[in-house]
């Protein structure tokens, strides 16, 4: 009965804490950007349950496009600043909760490494089947979605 207290709670006190100190609506941003190549960027993130690898993916701020959402997470998670930025899904979550996708493009060969390390604690390029592969798979699953419509 403590242990299942325990998971409980190790599940809830995120969210409970986001919703206390975030305005009452979340918007959530996921950019799927990639290489003039085709590869994938994925980011791994620390705070993520079920699979830590994904796409770069932050919370709006009041007054922010989710272009501009994008753009500012990708430089404060990796330094990587994405050009032709397109909204391509808007998803709801829950009551509280909207997930708006990105398409856009990154102008890089190699991985980033400047991460936020409290945050951001990997970064890959993959092809397709790689990322596929490593991501979340309610992320794979989307990515999947996206680019068959593309």
């Amino acid at each position: 009965m403590l242990s299942a207290l325990r998971g409980y709670l190790a599940r809830k006190i995120p969210w409970w804490t986001v919703r206390l100190t975030q305005p009452s609506f979340l918007v959530s941003v996921v950019a799927l950007l990639r290489t003039p190549d085709g590869r994938i960027l994925l980011l791994e993130n620390r705070f993520w349950r079920g699979g830590r690898w994904g796409c770069p993916a932050g919370y709006m701020r009041r007054g922010e496009s989710p272009e501009q959402t994008a753009v500012r997470e990708c430089r404060e998670e990796c330094g990587v600043v994405p050009r032709d930025l397109r909204v391509v899904s808007v998803l709801p979550q829950s009551p509280h909760r909207v997930e708006i996708w990105c398409t856009g493009t990154i102008d890089i060969e190699v991985a980033p490494s400047a991460l936020q390390s409290w945050e951001i604690t990997g970064a890959d390029l993959l092809d397709l089947d790689a990322a596929l592969a490593r991501m979340r798979r309610s992320q794979a699953a989307m990515v999947r979605e996206l680019l068959a419509q593309a």
